[in-house]
């Protein structure tokens, strides 16, 4: 027998919210309250609780901040760009020599990441 045969409730089940509430705004202020909840790390329902209740029923619900996507986003470049390095450290261990252009891209690329998480790190992206 399962625990919601027995009468016991999944802990997910019991902590469902059953109750809407509708309310309208603007595309202005709804992207305001966006970027709050945003930078608070909360999604947009969770933020417009933790705001509205004196004591919010749930534990707030995080995510990720737009650094930790911009951040993850450069992660990624990063390893483009080091795959892109090791490939031609291999075929100039295979005695190929590298084409300038490629030299070139690989390291316009490394300094266009390096200034996208130094921008990052200073608050400017």
């Amino acid at each position: 027998m399962t625990g919601a045969a027995q009468g016991v409730q999944k802990r997910s089940e019991s902590r469902q919210k059953q109750d809407r509430l509708t309310v309208r705004f603007t595309p202005a202020e709804r992207e305001q309250l966006e970027a709050l909840a945003d930078r608070a790390g909360l999604t947009l329902g969770s933020y417009l609780r933790s705001r509205a209740l004196e004591t919010p029923t749930m534990r707030a619900i995080r995510r990720p901040t737009a650094a930790v996507d911009v951040l993850k986003r450069l992660l990624g470049q990063v390893g483009k760009i080091g795959g892109n390095l090791n490939q031609l450290t291999k075929g100039m261990n295979r005695g190929d020599i590298p084409l300038v252009a490629d030299l070139q891209e690989t390291l316009a690329a490394i300094r266009q990441a390096a200034k996208l998480i130094c921008d990052q790190m200073d608050g400017r992206t």
